[in-house]
């Protein structure tokens, strides 16, 4: 059987998910979204900055039940998704 260590890193690395989970900035600019779901078919996240278009954004399963997506900076290098905009999953 797996422990903690063996799985994820031990136990603090679990306690900074938040860190890896959810949308995360990255230095370019570019926004990634993780999501576990290991039930769930599929994933897209779509919100008022892409008009509410539900299709463009899909995230890919892995094997662990994990949904991942990213959405590219704007051509200025700025992330697509603003303070205070909306989104849903």
């Amino acid at each position: 059987m797996k422990t903690f260590k063996d799985a994820e890193g031990g136990l603090l690395n679990i306690g900074r998910s938040y860190t890896k989970y959810g949308l995360n900035l990255k230095p370019n600019g570019d926004l990634e979204y993780l999501e576990w779901a290991p039930s769930a078919k599929s994933i897209s996240i779509f919100g008022d900055w892409n008009h509410w278009n539900r299709d463009e954004y899909y995230c890919k399963k892995n094997d662990f039940g994990c949904f991942t997506v990213t959405i590219p900076a704007n051509g200025d290098g700025t992330p697509k998704i603003q303070h205070l905009q909306k989104y849903k999953i």
